[in-house]
């Protein structure tokens, strides 16, 4: 084996653009497999940085989250589980010290949770029993990176006070650095049962468990099911219909679309492996015919076939290493650029592309298999050549020169139909991505500066706290002469909505589950819908009057009357928003609003999710108040400088009040485009890799069959 190791280096050393063009055509097709396995590894394959992660389980119901009562008793009850823990977002403003306020991604979560995953604190204690009872002292645990950016590593950390949304909480501990659970949180408190938590048919939380020993999750799910029926029964009016499903933590947002998603690139990089293998046997065959010659020397001195054919393997093989090593480095570069794409677009925080040892095996085995793939038939194809034939004719026309002309012309079909394949796919994917890109949400995005603002219930306890407020607010930005025009909304357009149960006065509109339909909700300021130009398609916009007691009106947008009111006029029509979508029944307390406009459709939710503007509701902010809206400003001016505008203005009004979510309009229609940029792409580079590959290898097959032609083509010419 030695020795044919160094004759293959003699001769890939003898023939250094062959050599050349097989190694960049397999470093091609091994470098993107590498890559996008390395996207299925991180998202499909690894589990949570914690120890047997793979007995973290992720609890919730058919509706969703799951109630505190019903997390208690699945705790008292279910065997299949060692514990359960559980955890709510908290939005935490920290307004500490001489540092400016700021905005930092929190979680309130059972005393247990750190515990139940294994991870203890760098600094100080996890929480106890304690902290989570009614009455406890306040106090909170802290990120590293919090620790650092913030408080500069402060060693006397520990103990310090430091206020969260205006309330005083104690330090007493310091996650590891890199701990985050659940998504990229920076500061976490204990889940304190209060008034919101009591109530069974809140399904708030995000429940994840841990297997016990031995016990499967179908077990552990069938378990639970068991104890949700029991609830159902015992809790009729709330637990009726209510399931309970339990699944891997690491399933957790990881729906059935992304894993077809992902499969479908790794069957599209296989593609291009494929092509890669075709073309480069292709050029094998090319150089076998011209090496007939010799192995039917080697054949005559005695070599056996076997021994041929083992030498031509070497050969391919390390041809195919040889491109591999240079595949590693285009994988690696593009699991970088996949990474840099993907940073900002709210991944978990567990997701870490790089490459480990499961993708350095994956690696390993297809630079050494791709080789066996493509360089076995070329040589058993010029093996079964025969002798004296080849020696006599110098294997110029002979039978198998015209054997490996019909594999040629075989695998030069079969290349071509792959590559066909994928082009097609790459246009599916791009044209998918340009119609995601062109859509109109409805509202000129230029110069459009987001910023957003939440108003904490302990300063700002009643509506009429947060509408003086806001009416401050808007007095203090309207004087701000680098800001042409401004607005302020519940949600921005494409950020989303409040979705909110709907009753439709004097009809029958609940489901054969008794279910009332959902409508989204947006909460706007009377010149909204002037400031956006966005003019009535009929009726009239807000007033200044309406929202108070007894004037409560509603603003309709196209589709909305398109679904509801198809045959008739909606102008004067009464509605009822229901405040508890998990409930999904008619709430009796909530006002009867009248419709008094119907307005333009403007997209809410994600572009990347469905391309259709969802029937919305625009109601006045003085008849809700919302704590948490967005101001949204205009401006030719740099967006630093308006945002600077606008943060000494609130730091005027309430210096402990921080901006958050600091964005352009333009800027969150991109990051909720990602995936559709990413694979339109991915598939995009693949196809032209494909491309490239199989015109190479027409070109060399064609060349070759010229270059065995030649004495024919003279004689012609002549």
């Amino acid at each position: 084996m030695l020795h044919d190791l160094k004759f293959a280096l003699r001769v890939l050393r003898t023939n250094r653009a062959f050599t050349a063009v097989v190694v960049i055509i397999m470093a091609l097709g091994i470098g993107v497999n590498t890559t996008i396995f390395t996207l299925v590894n991180t998202v499909l394959l690894k589990g949570l940085p914690f120890e047997n992660s793979e007995e973290i389980a992720f609890v919730r119901s058919n509706r969703g989250g799951i109630s505190y009562p019903d997390l208690q008793d699945f705790r008292q009850q279910a065997k299949s589980f060692r514990d359960f823990g559980a955890f709510t977002n908290l939005p935490a403003d920290l307004s500490d010290g001489d540092a400016a306020a700021e905005r930092v991604s929190g979680a309130r979560v059972t005393a247990n949770t750190f515990s139940l995953l294994g991870a203890q604190p760098l600094l100080g204690r996890n929480f106890t029993a304690e902290d989570e009872q009614r009455g406890a002292g306040p106090v909170a645990l802290l990120s590293y990176s919090l620790w650092q950016s913030r408080y500069a590593g402060a060693g006397d950390i520990l103990g310090k006070r430091i206020r969260i949304n205006l309330v005083e909480h104690t330090v007493v501990g310091v996650m590891r650095p890199g701990e985050a659970f659940p998504q990229d949180t920076r500061l976490w408190v204990p889940l304190v049962p209060d008034a919101s938590t009591d109530r069974r048919d809140a399904r708030f939380l995000v429940v994840f468990a841990r297997l016990g020993d031995g016990v499967t999750y179908e077990q552990a799910g069938a378990e639970l099911a068991t104890l949700a029926r029991g609830l159902a029964a015992a809790y009729p009016e709330t637990n009726e219909d209510i399931e309970a499903l339990v699944s891997p933590y690491t399933d957790r947002g990881t729906t059935g679309q992304v894993r077809v998603v992902l499969y479908t690139l790794l069957g599209a990089v296989c593609f291009v492996l494929l092509i890669a293998c075709a073309n480069v046997a292709n050029l094998l065959l090319a150089r076998a015919i011209q090496r007939t010659r010799e192995t039917s020397i080697r054949t005559a001195l005695g070599a056996s076939r076997w021994r041929v054919v083992r030498q031509l393997l070497v050969e391919s093989v390390l041809m195919s290493v040889l491109g591999g090593v240079l595949g590693l480095g285009v994988g690696l570069l593009g699991v970088r650029w996949i990474d840099a794409v993907t940073q900002p677009t709210g991944r978990p925080y567990w997701l870490d592309f790089t490459m480990d040892y499961t993708v350095f095996g994956y690696f390993a085995a297809i630079s050494v298999v791709t080789g066996i793939l493509f360089g076995l038939a070329p040589a058993l194809q010029i093996s079964k050549a025969n002798v004296t034939e080849n020696l006599k004719e110098g294997g110029r026309g002979s039978s198998g020169g015209r054997r490996a002309g019909r594999m040629t012309d075989t695998l030069l079909v079969g290349q071509i139909g792959l590559t066909i394949v994928l082009l097609v796919a790459a246009g599916l994917m791009i044209k998918s991505f340009l119609i995601t890109q062109r859509f109109d949400i409805g509202v000129d995005t230029e110069n459009l500066v987001t910023v957003q603002i939440n108003l904490p219930q302990s300063r700002y306890p009643q509506p009429v706290d947060r509408l003086a407020f806001q009416d401050r607010l808007a007095e203090r930005l309207g004087r701000l002469s680098n800001i042409d025009s401004f607005t302020i909304v519940s949600q921005p357009p494409a950020g989303g909505a409040v979705m909110r149960t709907l009753k439709i006065e004097g009809r029958e509109m609940t489901d054969a589950n008794d279910r009332l339909p959902a409508v989204a909700r947006i909460a706007v300021v009377p010149d909204y819908f002037e400031s956006l130009d966005l003019p009535m398609r009929r009726g009239r916009a807000f007033t200044e009057t309406d929202g108070a007691p007894g004037s409560e009106t509603v603003i309709v947008n196209e589709p909305f009357v398109e679904r509801y009111f198809p045959d008739s006029d909606p102008l004067g029509a009464r509605l009822r928003l229901g405040a508890d979508l998990n409930r999904g029944t008619e709430d009796l307390t909530a006002p009867w609003l009248t419709v008094v406009g119907v307005s333009p459709p403007v997209f809410q939710q994600s572009p990347n999710q469905d391309l259709r503007v969802q029937p919305t509701v625009y109601v006045p902010f003085r008849q809700e108040a919302p704590a948490s809206f967005t101001v949204l400003a205009r401006s030719s001016a740099l967006g630093e400088t308006v945002v600077a505008g606008i943060r000494n203005e609130l730091r005027q009004l309430d210096s402990d009040l921080p901006l958050f979510n600091i964005r352009t309009l333009d800027d969150i229609l991109a990051q909720r485009n990602w995936p559709s940029r990413l694979f339109g792409t991915l598939f995009g580079t693949f196809g032209f890799i494909a491309l490239l590959i199989s015109s190479v290898g027409i070109y060399a097959v064609t060349a070759h069959g010229v270059g065995q032609r030649t004495q024919e083509i003279g004689v012609r010419m002549a």
